[in-house]
């Protein structure tokens, strides 16, 4: 099933509560709205198999709709893959993306997947904006809250 044909079977489901659905001309998929991050589909060469992923920007967790490959050029970033997934840690924006393929994908399958994948960034975004660990600040404070004086590691 293409992509495209798999996207209009969600749509036409209408109750699968992964938010509004949006195509552009180049086969870019965003679903998601106010409610729902969006998870952003881009076809890959091979008909068989998407790209799903979701940017944020660290310090605030606010979306962006930027494709995944326009942000790893701005910043000058490279993807570097986990089992199954991939993660893209720059200076501004952080993504979570995975290569699957589609070839006998069902609809539901395809929510499930969207979810997941929603889940996982909601899980990044929460555990970034607790932290404030950003990686790329190079002063860290003497003191630490959750450490007695004299334990900062």
């Amino acid at each position: 099933m293409s992509v495209h044909a798999l996207i209009r079977s969600l749509d036409e489901m209408g109750d699968h509560d992964l938010g509004k659905i949006s195509h552009s001309e180049k086969g870019h998929w965003v679903l998601g709205d106010d409610n729902h991050f969006p998870i952003q589909i881009d076809p890959l060469i091979s008909i068989d198999e998407i790209l799903i992923y979701g940017t944020f920007i660290k310090t605030s967790g606010e979306p962006i709709y930027t494709p995944i490959l326009t942000s790893m050029m701005l910043e000058n970033i490279i993807g570097t893959t986990l089992d199954g997934y991939g993660i893209c840690p720059g200076p501004v924006t952080f993504s979570i993306y995975s290569r699957i393929s589609i070839f006998a994908m069902t609809p539901e399958q395809m929510i499930e997947l969207i979810s997941g994948m929603r889940q996982l960034i909601d899980y990044v975004r929460l555990s970034t904006a607790i932290s404030g660990d950003y990686g790329d600040r190079p002063d860290r404070p003497d003191t630490d809250a959750l450490l007695p004086p004299g334990m900062v590691h």
